[in-house]
């Protein structure tokens, strides 16, 4: 994972941290912007062949449903190491000088699962499965599924589907927010940001 001075860590279970995230997120957004007519784009790696690689699937079909921003990276058309590459040659070739916001799962220690990172600069997808794929985005933000194993698709296999929904749930949420946001506009439903989206507890299986 990224070692940032400015880097957001917020838990699933803190009542705030869906607009902590929204907070941190506009003020990295507004960073990139600087004023310029820059697109922004949301880029969700993963995919749903192992429980916890699914974050980012889930957190892009959110956005794609419910915001009018280029997502890549979705349940139907995930983004993940075998395409990745292509994900980023085609963001770059559809939108001129864009804002990359990636998000994808990672592996931390026990007492880490369930945060959710956020930092100005790249992720480097793959790692947790000892995979070399490009650091990817501007802004990032991930989400940690589970503790680290030996073998990192094990841990991957074996994390909570539950647990991963409910970190999905409130990034997904908070970049909603931001990105309304940013467009000058609010979510529909206002009361989405809010206390509600906090679990009293995971499942632990």
């Amino acid at each position: 994972m990224q070692h940032n001075v400015n880097k957001l860590i917020a838990s699933l279970y803190d009542a705030e941290a869906p607009e902590k995230i929204r907070r941190q997120v506009n003020g990295l957004l507004r960073r990139q912007l600087m004023f310029a007519a820059r697109p922004v784009v949301v880029l969700c790696i993963g995919s749903d062949r192992y429980t916890g690689d699914v974050l980012g699937p889930l957190t892009g079909t959110f956005l794609e449903e419910t915001t009018g921003y280029p997502i890549f990276g979705t349940m139907d058309n995930p983004v993940h190491a075998g395409n990745l590459q292509d994900a980023i040659q085609a963001i770059y070739q559809q939108f001129d000088d864009p804002v990359i916001v990636a998000v994808d799962a990672c592996l931390g220690t026990a007492a880490e699962v369930g945060n959710i990172e956020v930092w100005e600069g790249g992720i480097q997808a793959g790692s947790a499965v000892g995979k070399r794929l490009p650091c990817i985005g501007h802004i990032s933000l991930a989400g940690v599924v589970n503790s680290e194993g030996i073998i990192g698709a094990v841990s991957l296999q074996s994390t909570s589907l539950s647990l991963v929904m409910k970190i999905s749930k409130v990034i997904s949420v908070a970049l909603q927010a931001s990105l309304y946001n940013i467009a000058g506009t609010l979510p529909a439903d206002k009361d989405l940001i809010g206390k509600d989206l906090v679990p009293e507890h995971v499942d632990s299986d």
